[in-house]
């Protein structure tokens, strides 16, 4: 019998038959870890965060579960208009900080002119500077028009989305080429013949629910001191992201800490310690575009 529990310190599974598979944890934490860094007082932004992986593979259903966080807005398909319209306005009143997207190519394989204007208000809104300004055919915004704006660079939030490894294939140079992909932590991954063998089993024996535990998200605006000594720990992951996005690295490096002071929040800390790098470091086995097995 496969029981399960909704508390107010986190969701988990139990299973009597003690036949979990646990082994996606660490995408679990990943996401999490990056909802928590809307919460991190004095950074200009939250982590943003593409999960790359091949179909059947947790991604979607793994996303679906923090679905119903009240910071987050969940689209299963959205486009420019529909952000500008609904979503954007949560986030000016503070009402939302994240937008969940399980499948980032439903939003993007569409007409050209659709699909750039998606990408752009997503760009400009992951950005640390966020959005300023939009003018179009549908929506005039210019956030310094509002008073009680007036101080904020823009209108920001973080992603956390995911697409197919097939599918990433083919906008992998659009979302490099136009700076977007920077912006992202990527996290990608595969399954091992082994998992895929404990998966099968799983399901032919009509199992309900794999075995995740999700930490709770403070919601509350905490400043967390940063540890530049420690922070250097990050640098070797930090420049060969940059390589792969065909830059330096810098934002990586600043997202990668956001990820360490997330860490430190969510376990109740309010500085950076050895165990968030610690954390980071062992996630980062995934953050990456190399596939690693999960």
């Amino acid at each position: 019998m496969s029981i399960t529990f909704l508390t107010e310190k986190f969701i988990y599974f139990e299973n009597n038959n003690n036949n979990m598979i646990t082994e996606i944890q660490p995408l679990v934490d990943i996401i999490a870890l990056s909802l928590q860094s809307a919460f991190i007082k004095h950074e200009p932004n939250g982590v943003s965060l593409l999960i790359i992986s091949e179909p059947e593979t947790a991604k979607t259903t793994t996303i679906f579960n923090f679905s119903n966080l009240d910071f987050v807005q969940y689209y299963d398909e959205v486009t420019q208009k529909k952000l500008l319209d609904d979503f954007l306005p949560l986030v000016r009143n503070k009402e939302k900080r994240t937008l969940l997207i399980p499948d980032l190519i439903n939003c993007i394989d569409k007409q050209k002119s659709t699909r750039n204007q998606f990408l752009n208000i997503i760009k400009s809104g992951i950005d640390d500077t966020g959005i300023v300004r939009v003018s179009t055919f549908h929506k005039h915004l210019d956030i310094k028009e509002l008073a009680f704006l007036r101080e904020m660079q823009g209108l920001k939030f973080n992603l956390i989305t995911a697409i197919t490894s097939p599918d990433f294939k083919t906008i992998h140079r659009k979302l490099k080429s136009t700076g977007l992909l920077s912006r992202f932590i990527p996290f990608s991954y595969k399954y091992p013949i082994d998992k895929i063998r404990k998966i099968l089993d799983y399901i032919e024996n009509e199992n309900k629910v794999l075995g995740v535990t999700i930490p709770k998200i403070n919601k509350k605006d905490t400043e967390i001191k940063g540890n530049p000594e420690l922070f250097r720990e990050l640098e070797i992951v930090s420049t060969k992201l940059g390589q792969e996005y065909g830059a330096y690295g810098f934002r990586a490096q600043k997202n990668l800490q956001r990820l360490c002071k997330a860490n430190a929040l969510i376990n109740k800390r309010k500085e950076v310690t050895q165990e968030d790098i610690d954390k980071i470091l062992e996630l980062s086995k995934w953050i990456n575009f190399k596939f690693n097995p999960l």
